[in-house]
């Protein structure tokens, strides 16, 4: 049979990188629940439009490059991966499975499989068997083909008698075994890539969290979060068509959108389902509000001094980021998000932005003014005058700043604080 040409010969799988790998099985439940619904043709439709974000996250595989219809050839692939993988694990738990060619066959009768058929179709054979030995080779079946398999022995040769055999324990990878494949690293480009929807980069997040679960399951995802907007921050100037406040409000509205789709049974700090994500992102703002500069030691090496330097200076970027963070996260609402807590951002905010400009260190300035923008720009017409009052402090504390990259940093905010200013009178802000 091998060598008949009208045989095709099965085409190898493809071979995915662990991203992509990633990507496919967490979509994995959504192609299934499609298969068991009413809908005709709705778990194809699933996995062609997978297939389509696979294109936008990986692009076209090498082995379709460049031949007729590779776009049509490989969503059909998709399908064929989520109908297989999906057979696959059905078959397993109702205990039953395909059979294989290879296993079946007999040693030194290539090309037949363990059951023989008599060309006699005049005298079909019967199969007897005892009523009460069916449950004892039900039972013992099983080890024996282990044995013997583990033996190398050749199986027996077909009898009259036919032995079933039912595979009563399988094991099915369960969804914390596909989801340790998810890293902080994709999630940080999941964060920041377009072709992918809050409903799957929800799901990215949850696979995550149910491989790692916490009482404060959420942590590892803000500093995904933060990784993804210090990656895009850092793309040049000329490169960029928004401006870093609103570069970082679509990350955190991608983010807003992705806790829309969270369970009940996601909890962070107390609170579960949508407002964990909220409340994750509230507790790390809090704490990356308060400036903690570094220790110098008493004696050190060069060496040791340039990385101390090093690590000082990433470490006022990261303060200054998080405060950015902190005023797109109130422009949001995201800092008050239950009742519970009525009062809990703005309070924090202006703590913090009233208490920053009377510290010693500048970086504690640059950070306290991006979040007095986002309170003006939140506020009320009633408090102008105590926002201008507290705007010209800032200014005087602008004269003040040495480096000049956060002074430039200043200056834009100044401005645009302002003009928000001016904007109050009109009632909008």
């Amino acid at each position: 049979m091998a060598s008949d040409p009208r045989v095709s010969k099965p085409r190898l799988p493809k071979a995915y990188t662990d991203e992509q790998l990633i990507f496919l099985r967490s979509h994995i439940s959504g192609f299934e629940t499609r298969t068991r619904g009413h809908v005709r043709g709705d778990a194809k439709k699933f996995a062609l439009d997978r297939a389509n974000e696979f294109l936008v996250l990986f692009g076209m595989p090498e082995d379709l490059q460049d031949t007729d219809e590779a776009e049509v050839r490989f969503r059909e692939q998709i399908y064929n991966w989520y109908k297989n993988t999906v057979g696959r694990a059905r078959r397993k738990l109702e205990g039953r499975t395909r059979s294989k060619k290879t296993a079946e066959k007999v040693p030194g009768s290539p090309g037949q499989n363990g059951l023989t058929w008599s060309p006699n179709l005049e005298t079909p054979t019967t199969v007897p068997y005892a009523q009460s030995e069916i449950a004892a080779q039900t039972a013992s079946s099983s080890s024996q083909q282990q044995q013997q398999s583990q033996q190398h022995g050749p199986l027996p040769q077909p009898t009259g008698h036919i032995q079933f055999s039912f595979q009563t324990s399988v094991s099915v990878p369960s969804a914390a075994t596909l989801a340790l494949n998810v890293t902080p690293a994709a999630l940080r480009d999941a964060f920041l890539t377009r072709g992918i929807d809050a409903t799957t980069l929800s799901s990215l997040i949850q696979s995550y969290v149910l491989s790692h679960p916490s009482a404060t399951a959420l942590n590892p995802i803000i500093d995904a979060l933060f990784a993804a907007i210090t990656s895009s921050l850092n793309v040049p100037s000329a490169s960029r068509t928004a401006s870093n406040h609103d570069t970082i409000i679509t990350i955190l509205r991608r983010f807003t959108e992705a806790c829309g789709y969270f369970p009940a049974t996601l909890v962070h700090a107390g609170v579960p389902g949508p407002l964990a994500g909220p409340r994750a992102l509230q507790m790390v703002i809090r704490k990356s509000s308060v400036w903690c500069p570094m220790s110098a030691p008493a004696s050190t090496s060069m060496t040791d001094e340039m990385e101390r330097i090093a690590a000082d200076r990433q470490k006022r970027k990261d303060h200054i980021q998080w405060a950015q963070i902190h005023g797109a996260a109130l422009e949001l609402g995201l800092l008050s998000f239950r009742n519970d807590y009525t009062g809990t951002a703005e309070s924090l905010s202006e703590l913090m932005a009233r208490d920053a400009v009377w510290e010693v260190d500048e970086v504690e300035w640059v950070a306290g003014v991006f979040v007095l923008r986002s309170i003006i720009r939140t506020g009320s017409l009633a408090r102008k005058h105590e926002y201008e009052q507290l705007l010209s402090t800032y200014e005087g504390r602008w004269k003040e700043i040495k480096d000049e990259a956060r002074q430039a940093l200043v200056t834009e905010v100044l401005l645009s604080t302002q003009q928000d200013l001016a904007r109050m009178d009109n009632g909008r802000v």
